[in-house]
């Protein structure tokens, strides 16, 4: 329960912060729903029970030259492993972007912070007993490197994008059992601001 009220105010911070009158009317919303596993890389992603992961970020363009750019990304997510953990996380991405008429491929690296969660009860041995305890979770730093498939909906500047993501990251401090993440999924990227 706490896990979603902290996802929730995430989700509406974000929102406040895109729909003020500061914010770019060039700057897309991205909305990607994913596939969490633990796991080293690999395209092997259906072999795993899935969990649900959702990601919501916007890009800022720093260079851009004929069929080349090169962004900045940002990306508020929460992902949800039922064996594992739960984890909301914040990350900021550079990435270079191809493009190829309506296609683009766009390699990221990005850097961010993950909150984890347990998704069980956890318990402390305590005088020869187990007693249950809090769970206010875990705070970790998230590299990850990620690559980008987009396809434009149409051949105007500003058209919605499907796009397909597989992004590695890990857990610092590592923990080899489960400090790998591969995130693989779908989204929509849009301009929900321009006039």
């Amino acid at each position: 329960m706490k896990n979603n009220r902290l996802f929730n105010i995430l989700v509406l911070l974000l929102f406040f912060s895109i729909t003020q009158k500061g914010f770019s009317q060039t700057m897309p919303l991205k909305i990607s729903i994913l596939d969490e596993s633990i796991s080293f890389p690999n395209f092997w992603f259906t072999d795993y029970a899935f969990n649900p992961s959702l990601m919501i970020g916007t890009e800022h363009i720093l260079k851009e030259k004929g069929n080349h750019d090169w962004h900045l990304a940002g990306n508020l997510g929460f992902y949800q492993h039922k064996d594992w953990q739960n984890g909301v996380f914040l990350n900021a991405e550079i990435a270079y972007r191809y493009h190829f008429k309506r296609l683009s491929i766009a390699p990221k690296f990005g850097l961010g912070y993950a909150h984890t969660f347990s998704p069980k009860s956890v318990y402390q041995f305590e005088n020869g007993e187990y007693k249950p305890v809090k769970e206010f979770g875990n705070p970790t730093l998230m590299p990850s490197l990620s690559i980008e498939l987009a396809f434009k909906i149409n051949k105007t500047e500003q058209s919605p994008e499907v796009f397909l993501t597989f992004m590695e990251s890990a857990e610092i401090p590592f923990r080899f059992y489960n400090g790998l993440h591969q995130f693989v999924g779908l989204g929509y990227k849009f301009y929900p601001f321009s006039k």
